[in-house]
């Protein structure tokens, strides 16, 4: 059994989301401390740090050695084989990733809470007669990293007052640290085929986050693995993004293609994204220990947002509309670009003014190839009318090529 690089979003959410394009980085304080617990103390401290958890919101919390983690040649293998896809930050701090030594020299034990998020039912709707996209249920609401953060830090001050000199590091996603590793090796669940941790009683709707100490803590046990014959997230994947071995290739999985990449999504792609604009939830929506883990009541307008109001929206606009959320990591590019792939494939004439309005006006070359391409995927009088029109005006060469082969494409 493997891991994968931990700061993929859908992924991590899976892709669970990852550290931005920058290679951004969480900035948490270190809170100073040191000492080794044995004994009865220990498991009294374990005891009193579980319990502070817990009355933060973190459902789970486990403890590991901190080793160098077991599967540094498969995580190293995963990346040379490029299923990092245009994730590069992986490689360049891979070092740092695969020794938390790098984060904290003195570093004995790596603390990994759990925090709970559970998905709104998704509302039985026409999405494509409704022209409505869908979105990850993790990305609904305040941005989690804030929130797992701010919890992390308190949870920290907690412990260097029950044990005063310890050093305590948070770490988040956004952080060089393989947190699914330190999850499973702290007994917090198990690597399901879907690259996720999966947890008996909370499946895999949980944020990760991590206090690097140098308490030296005993590790809890690992969990056996339950996945057992089941392939369902392997045999749904829309695109075939996950391979057995525990493998997923980034360049062919929703959550990166929508959150991540940057620029064109592949040809052959596009049609298999669906009406996901921002990450997606297949693999673990068809999970059986994900099965009875739905909230009772949902936000249906935010999970199945409409389309053409999102298409519509200015640099500005996206900036406001998603301040404060995990969305804005997509870029207004991004996720208008994604938005123009859920028109086409609504393969709704409904969506044909938006499309052109996009084509002809959009400030991003990227969007415009992508509006492009969905006018040419309805295929209608109205959609040749839009491509002829934008045709005439188009500098863009790429653009110019999109709607080219966009129109080649309507005349077949």
């Amino acid at each position: 059994m493997s891991i994968l690089a931990s700061n993929l979003l859908a992924a991590e959410s899976s892709l669970a989301v990852g550290a931005p394009q920058a290679e951004r980085k969480e900035q948490l304080p270190a809170y100073s401390a040191v000492g080794l617990v044995t004994g009865v103390a220990e498991r009294r401290l374990k005891e009193d740090i579980r319990a502070a958890a817990r009355r933060l919101g973190f459902q789970l919390c486990g403890f590991a050695r901190a080793d160098s983690v077991p599967h540094a040649a498969f995580v190293r293998q995963w990346i040379d084989g490029g299923n990092a896809g245009g994730m590069r930050y992986l490689e360049r701090s891979l070092a740092q990733r695969l020794d938390p030594r790098h984060a904290l020299p003195a570093v004995r034990s790596v603390i990994t809470v759990g925090y709970r998020y559970l998905p709104p039912p998704v509302p039985p709707v026409d999405w494509q007669r409704e022209m409505r996209g869908r979105i990850a249920a993790y990305a609904l609401g305040a941005d989690y990293h804030r929130t797992v953060a701010e919890r992390l830090r308190a949870l920290a001050a907690q412990i260097a007052e029950l044990r005063p000199g310890a050093v305590l590091r948070p770490a988040v996603d956004t952080s060089a640290v393989l947190e699914r590793e330190w999850a499973a090796l702290g007994g917090m669940g198990w690597f399901g085929k879907n690259t996720n941790i999966l947890h008996n009683e909370n499946g895999s709707y949980f944020f990760l986050g991590e206090l690097l100490t140098d308490l030296a803590l005993d590790p809890d046990p690992p969990i056996a693995d339950h996945c057992g014959t089941c392939t369902r997230c392997l045999d749904l994947c829309p695109t075939e993004a996950l391979q057995p071995g525990y493998v997923l290739d980034a360049r062919l999985c929703i959550s990166y293609l929508t959150i991540e990449h940057r620029g064109t999504i592949p040809v052959p792609l596009r049609a298999k994204l669906g009406n996901w604009i921002f990450g997606c939830d297949v693999c673990q929506e068809v999970c059986p220990w994900n099965e009875k883990l739905v909230r009772e009541r949902g936000a249906p307008s935010d999970l199945l947002p409409y389309l053409p109001d999102l298409a519509r929206l200015s640099e500005q606009q996206f900036r406001n509309r998603f301040r404060g959320s995990a969305i804005r990591r997509a870029t207004r590019e991004g996720l208008v670009r994604n938005v123009m792939v859920a028109l086409g494939n609504t393969r709704n004439p409904g969506a044909v003014s938006v499309l052109a309005a996009a084509l002809l006006d959009d400030p991003s070359a990227v969007v415009r190839q992508h509006a492009a391409w969905a006018l040419g995927r309805i295929g209608d009088r109205g959609a040749r009318r839009g491509l002829d029109a934008a045709r005439r005006r188009e500098a863009d060469i790429a653009a110019r090529a999109a709607i080219d082969a966009a129109i080649e494409e309507g005349a077949q």
